[in-house]
């Protein structure tokens, strides 16, 4: 890096020359990317404050919908999705979720009818466990409940 010449007393100036010489050695020394600095130093904490992306915008997003096919007894795995569909052909025996973690959830489309019963922990809303045709099931598993409710009786 480039060597500034400065004047330790006060009212000092700087000759034409020095001054000349400093700018030349600030244009021809600088740093073109930061590659070049072999020994950067941060100034700060990088896990503090905000990081601000502008005009961030959610574009053509689609959830996946995850086929657990026809079985009266799914696995339902939360690494293939927050939305899976089944059909059953009699009831359904919702378990617990496979890799579960604290905070997720997952809404179950099923076609059929038939009782809905839980394992795992489930905590049905307004005790409803009625399937009707067309039914929609919400779970959200909190770590050690699976709150869950049902939809039901769609109609176009």
């Amino acid at each position: 890096m480039a060597t500034i010449v400065t004047r330790s007393g006060k009212g000092s100036a700087l000759t034409h020359t020095e001054m000349d010489n400093n700018v030349t050695n600030l244009n021809t020394d600088k740093i073109e990317s930061v590659s070049q600095d072999t020994a950067p130093s941060l100034g700060g904490d990088l896990n503090s404050g905000n990081f601000v992306v502008s005009d961030l915008k959610l574009q053509d997003y689609k959830e996946v919908i995850h086929s657990l096919g026809t079985t009266d007894a799914p696995s339902i795995d939360v690494a293939n999705g927050n939305v899976q569909s089944v059909s059953i052909t009699s009831a359904l025996a919702l378990p617990a979720f496979t890799n579960a973690e604290t905070g997720q959830s997952v809404t179950l489309i099923v076609v059929g009818t038939g009782t809905a019963s839980g394992t795992g922990s489930h905590k049905f809303a307004g005790g409803n466990k009625t399937l009707t045709t067309e039914s929609i099931i919400s779970i959200f598993y909190d770590g050690a409940t699976y709150w869950t409710s049902i939809a039901t009786d769609f109609q176009a």
